[in-house]
């Protein structure tokens, strides 16, 4: 593939493919590492380039963890791996604990820490085992990281320490340690407060902000997100997990400002009550609406894994719809990845197995580049 040189971000020189398409239906595989083999090499790729690779996706919800667990397969022991985020959650077992002591909410951290995790699987199903009894069943893992919480010098270092117990080598980091709410501004003039009602109001969200509104990254984030060579954001609920990382003050213009290679995975469905009639193209406006325009991304993962009929039907059944890709960019970048990356199955999940060789051939270039 002929790549050539475009300046941007004040002159510094990135690589981009010269067609603003690109098909990865059947995308070259790599070979997969195991978990104790150290530094090893992938196709076409050298190992002492792989060996220094430094990746950070944003968000929450269930599509951080298939990233996490995507380049955690497939990139060498050595590659680093951060995750930042959000703690805007105030629903379910999350929210009560937040209300009640006063910690960030857990869950989202929970199931980063789970994806990352080497341990018995045996381990890994504990913290996510719910007991029976109350109105709110809290899983194990959320109780760990409020102890946690309650009893460490800050956040970080509870969330490090249970990183430690599970294994966990990559770096788990909250958007903020501060206690914020999401607010959704509407398109019918209403404000609509906290994560949890924000699918619920029955009108089209025009812009998401924080509650308070001055609130700051975590300590470490902003620096991992400069020297990173990969951003990856998405998939996942497109405002109440992904923007919800970028509407903390700073964090749009450290990613739009860092070095980093940046990567948007499109979710497959649309989301009721947050995207309806959403395509490609609206995703990307929402994107730039939070201060990430399109030219600031170099590439954008779009799924081409057609959807069973009875799956659409029953997506259908509940309001949401495969995402519309049938759009084309102005022009260059970012460049456009089309592949199939679902899980087979009734659920449009994102497969870690597919999705992990092809962001790892794309954060590798960023190296190339260099």
């Amino acid at each position: 593939m002929m790549v050539r040189r475009l300046a941007r971000n004040g002159g510094a020189q990135r690589g981009l493919p010269d067609r603003g398409l690109v098909s990865l239906l059947e995308p070259r595989p790599f070979q997969r590492l195991q978990r104790g083999d150290g530094a090893a090499s992938r196709r076409s790729v050298a190992p002492s380039v792989e060996e220094t690779v430094k990746v950070v996706a944003l968000g929450g919800g269930t599509g951080l963890p298939a990233v996490l667990m995507a380049l955690r397969r497939y990139l060498p022991r050595s590659g680093r791996i951060t995750a930042i985020v959000t703690v805007a959650d105030d629903g379910g077992s999350s929210g009560v604990l937040r209300k009640e002591y006063g910690v960030l909410p857990p869950g989202d951290i929970r199931n980063c820490l789970i994806a990352l995790a080497r341990v018995a699987p045996e381990v890994s199903a504990a913290l996510q085992y719910r007991f029976d009894g109350g109105a709110t069943q809290h899983p194990v893992g959320n109780l760990l990281l409020t102890a946690l919480d309650m009893v460490a010098a800050d956040e970080v270092t509870a969330i490090r320490l249970a990183a430690e117990l599970l294994g966990v080598d990559d770096l788990i980091l909250p958007t903020t340690t501060q206690r914020v709410h999401l607010v959704a501004d509407l398109l019918d003039g209403r404000s609509v407060h906290g994560e949890s009602a924000i699918p619920r109001s029955g009108a089209p969200i025009k812009r998401l902000r924080l509650d308070p509104p001055d609130g700051v990254p975590a300590p470490g984030v902003l620096e991992e997100v400069h020297v990173a060579d990969a951003l990856i954001l998405g998939p996942g609920s497109l405002y109440t997990s992904l923007l919800a990382t970028l509407v903390v003050p700073g964090m749009a213009e450290a990613v739009t400002s860092s070095r980093a290679l940046r990567i948007f995975v499109c979710n497959a469905m649309t989301e009721p009550g947050e995207t309806d009639g959403y395509g490609v193209a609206e995703h990307l406006h929402a994107l730039a609406s939070h201060g990430l325009p399109s030219e600031a991304l170099d590439y954008v993962v779009v799924n081409a894994t057609p959807i069973p009929s009875k799956s659409r039907a029953r997506y259908a059944a509940e309001g949401a719809s495969p995402v519309d890709a049938d759009f084309v960019l102005p022009g260059e970048p970012p460049v456009i990845v089309r592949a199939d990356l679902l899980e087979p199955g009734p659920v449009a999940r994102h497969s870690p197995d597919k999705l992990g060789p092809i962001l790892c051939e794309l954060a590798v270039k960023r190296l190339q580049w260099v």
